[in-house]
């Protein structure tokens, strides 16, 4: 239930922020956001690009991605104001859950 919700206002937020117009990208709250390398696998990658396009809507756009054993983090961005969203996956793709990493005030 709770993860609805927050799907639900994750989804709403991107709704209001693509309805501004083209701005300035929306920066990462956290450091830890890649961006220019690649290092996943493709399983990885395209398991994290459903995930995400399922529960949100714009263009997606993969922009980096690490590796560290078992587990894999995609990095991408969506729509015109570059959201930023990180996906946790499997490196196979199995298990990908995806989290906002931007800040208040995007409206």
């Amino acid at each position: 239930m709770i993860e609805k919700v927050r799907t639900i206002a994750m989804v709403s937020i991107l709704v209001a922020v693509s309805a501004c117009g083209r701005g300035p990208q929306i920066q990462p709250l956290s450091t830890g956001f890649v961006e220019g390398r690649f290092s996943a696998s493709n399983a990885a990658v395209r398991a994290c690009r459903a995930k995400l396009a399922a529960e949100t809507s714009g263009r997606l756009k993969v922009v980096g991605s690490r590796s560290s054993g078992a587990r894999s983090s995609v990095y991408m961005r969506i729509g015109p104001s570059g959201a930023p969203w990180q996906c946790s996956v499997g490196s196979d793709g199995s298990n990908p859950t995806v989290g906002f990493m931007g800040y208040g005030g995007m409206a």
